[in-house]
């Protein structure tokens, strides 16, 4: 099975965005967790 490289660039693009998502949220944790 061959992908093409527009579909991995759009996955890339999702993954990164939730990820980010992801680092946000632990650092608002980890600040609240210090107060």
């Amino acid at each position: 099975m061959k992908r093409s490289s527009r579909d991995w660039k759009k996955r890339g693009k999702m993954r990164w965005k939730w990820r980010k998502k992801r680092i946000r949220r632990l650092k608002r944790e980890r600040r609240a967790n210090r107060m």
